[in-house]
């Protein structure tokens, strides 16, 4: 079925979600040609969307199943007014903030899949985007069907080392064993973690075996959607470091974000990250 949905670009551009780094399974899968529209998938859980620009009704038409629309809503987040984030920044006196905004126009923060989402975060640490992207297709190919992320139950039954062969999970294979046995078993509940208010999930994330605060971090802002995380990865240690040197630690800059960006420091974030890899 085909949903319709009015957005403006400044409201949705696909080509820099996907490339923002708070996704893995977001891609072009074909490119416009002969005034056809570029087509975009997504798959998230146990959802999949085809989604492209229809320029005859000025429209992005979401090709998916019905009972799984309302997913797909609350996925790109479509209840939230980005365009109020963005007029805040505007009047702002933050040049690099600003000239973010304008380079990725068209910005959302996902609502993704908590379980997939989980363990791509727990994938991305101390890795790049290519190899986590192929790191997580290889778990795909082999134990799901090629295209949805397999579960926990079953990923808590492969043998460790099957899961570092092949994999460029290295180290990593450990911590998603272990954290897939605890959810199989009923020990570890994601969605219930989810539902804590900001502190106390932060709290329970950072106690699980492989979560450190960046990868507790983006759980909290890609999947939990707590819009007051602040991720900070080498390159945002390396936009702190350069572009926002005035601020003389870490904690004083974040002290900024947090006074200035109430309640959407994430999507700062992302604005920044996206345009400090493109310049």
């Amino acid at each position: 079925m085909v949903f319709s949905k009015s957005l403006t670009a400044e409201e949705f551009n696909p080509e820099i979600i996907m490339n923002s780094g708070q996704v893995f399974r977001m891609k072009k899968e074909t490119a416009g040609a002969d005034g056809m529209p570029d087509t975009y998938s997504a798959c998230s859980g146990d959802n999949d969307v085809y989604f492209y620009l229809n320029k005859e009704k000025d429209t992005w038409d979401f090709a998916c199943e019905e009972s799984q629309w309302d997913f797909w809503c609350r996925y790109f987040d479509f209840d939230t007014d980005y365009t109020s984030y963005n007029n805040i920044i505007r009047k702002s006196d933050d040049k690099f903030l600003k000239d973010s905004l304008k380079d990725a126009f068209g910005m959302r923060i996902l609502r993704q899949d908590l379980w997939e989402v989980f363990i791509s975060y727990v994938i991305s640490q101390n890795n790049n985007i290519p190899k986590i992207k192929k790191s997580i297709q290889i778990l795909c190919d082999r134990y799901s069907d090629g295209i949805h992320f397999p579960k926990a139950d079953v990923l808590a039954f492969i043998p460790e080392a099957e899961l570092m062969d092949g994999t460029a999970l290295g180290y990593r294979a450990d911590y998603i064993k272990g954290i897939s046995e605890r959810v199989a078993a009923g020990m570890l509940d994601i969605e219930a973690i989810s539902k804590l208010p900001y502190a106390d999930a932060m709290e329970a994330l950072l106690k699980i075996k492989g979560v450190g605060p960046k990868v507790a971090n983006c759980i909290m802002l890609y999947g939990f959607h707590f819009m007051e995380s602040y991720p900070i990865d080498t390159w945002m240690k390396k936009i702190i470091s350069e572009d926002y040197k005035d601020y003389n630690t870490k904690d004083a800059y974040l002290d900024y974000i947090n006074s200035e960006y109430p309640g959407f420091q994430g999507y700062v974030q992302q604005l920044q990250f996206y345009h400090k890899r493109k310049g």
